[in-house]
């Protein structure tokens, strides 16, 4: 799978976890998206085309209408994005993620709780 990290996700040791399984991933700096709206990164992931999109940001389903997206949308639910706390739930959601179906949308806490939105 091809898959990009939201901008609040940048650090490389973040990417480990996915290319230990295979996937090629890539974040919106890599993709010289830094800075661009949600919806345009969204738009932009889904004619890449990208498989999944993973972020920090909680709010992304009440600001943006994700009704007929392609793309896995993984939504980390974490009380900080340090990358030393998230990499345990990256490392899950590395596991779990060929088995999301596509345009799904799914919320992950900091116990690693999987929460299926749509």
């Amino acid at each position: 799978m091809i898959i990009l990290l939201d901008e609040n996700l940048l650090s490389k040791k973040l990417k480990q976890p996915f290319l230990n399984k295979g996937h090629i991933i890539y974040n919106v700096n890599d993709m010289g998206w830094r800075g661009f709206k949600d919806k345009q990164i969204l738009d932009l992931a889904e004619k890449h085309p990208f498989d999944a999109f993973i972020t920090a940001d909680k709010n992304l389903p009440y600001q943006q209408n994700l009704t007929g997206k392609t793309l896995r949308i993984i939504i980390l639910d974490a009380s900080s994005t340090h990358p030393n706390h998230l990499l345990p739930l990256m490392e899950k959601i590395s596991e779990i993620l060929s088995s999301l179906s596509v345009g799904s949308l799914i919320l992950i806490n900091d116990l690693g709780e999987i929460e299926y939105i749509g």
